[in-house]
């Protein structure tokens, strides 16, 4: 086994762990100390499985009404018809860039983030299959796009920046790849897939 998959291995959660053992960070409101947010969603950080192994990452249509032109793994909210989180990650993938289930081999969850709009968001890391073709969706994806994991994994590629929101102050992680801004919910996703690798 390749050293950077036995790595990736040992810094996810097992699946088989459940969503018990994972942190839970992001935004919270002042004061509410049991706040959770009201709605579940789960995203793929879909990994290519090669010898320079590659993260597969879409812009988000410029029409959409949320978070239009910005980077993201493919998501999107749990359905009643989804079994699991990883269920939804994969079934988002298929929908958002034509990647089939089949060719997805889930290995573990990062840590959870609650957002700002509402949601709870589970990271779902995959390997997928070297060669495939991208069928992206134009009404929610207008690029499908790699980056060497090696480049997101490399911690001065961070830039971090302070905000305050409803009277507290938030960590905004970013990093910048070739035309593209990666930030947000997305960038903390990859620092905390970082630390996890740091950490082992």
């Amino acid at each position: 086994m390749p050293d950077w998959k036995a790595r990736l291995i040992k810094a996810v959660s097992p699946l088989e762990h459940g969503v018990g053992p994972l942190e839970v960070t992001g935004f919270k409101p002042p004061g509410e100390e049991l706040y959770r947010p009201g709605r579940t969603a789960a995203v793929l950080v879909p990994i290519i499985d090669q010898q320079q192994p590659e993260v597969v990452l879409t812009l988000r249509s410029r029409d959409l009404a949320h978070h239009p032109g910005q980077v993201s793994f493919p998501g999107g909210a749990m359905e009643s018809i989804d079994g699991s989180a990883v269920e939804t990650a994969m079934r988002e993938t298929r929908e958002e860039i034509g990647i089939a289930e089949t060719t997805i081999k889930p290995i573990g969850f990062l840590d959870r983030f609650d957002t700002i709009s509402d949601y709870r968001v589970l990271p779902v890391v995959g390997l997928l299959e070297p060669g495939l073709n991208w069928i992206p969706d134009s009404r929610e994806v207008d690029e499908v796009f790699t980056v060497p994991l090696s480049y997101i994994t490399d911690v001065s590629r961070f830039h971090r920046t302070e905000r305050e929101y409803r009277g507290q102050v938030h960590t905004i992680w970013s990093l910048n790849w070739e035309s593209h801004v990666i930030w947000g919910v997305t960038a903390a996703i990859i620092r905390n897939l970082v630390d996890r690798l740091d950490a082992k």
